[in-house]
């Protein structure tokens, strides 16, 4: 937590004190909780929601693939029926726009099992 403290004091009678906090990322929780998800290709993950709590404005989001990059600038994710090319490991990263300060969760693990026609 970042603090500012400014305190005027006026002929001994008035005082103002002004806090200037720009706190957080505090608090990531990802819901579901769950960090390893198994399905089969072409089976629905259900959306994986990131939240945190920032101060004085709220927190900004970005979901990465760990081997490919940025997947979503919200705190959702959001990948529906999944593709084998979809397996990997996932990170939610939540910043606050007002300190520049950001926090991590947990790599969610995503494996998808690939379906093989049989003739």
């Amino acid at each position: 937590m970042l603090e500012d403290k400014l305190f005027i004091n006026i002929s001994q009678k008035y005082s103002c004190i002004l806090y200037n906090h720009k706190d957080g990322p505090e608090l990531l929780t990802l819901s579901p909780s769950t960090i390893s998800y198994t399905l089969d290709e072409n089976q629905r993950l259900n959306d994986i929601t990131c939240s945190a709590t920032c101060s004085p404005v709220q927190c900004t989001y970005e979901w990465r693939k760990s081997e490919g990059g940025a997947v979503s600038s919200s705190g959702v994710l959001s990948l529906g029926t999944l593709e084998r090319g979809e397996a990997g490991t996932y990170t939610c990263t939540a910043s606050n726009p007002g300190s520049a300060a950001t926090t991590s969760s947990q790599q969610i693990a995503i494996l998808v099992r690939c379906k093989f026609l049989h003739s």
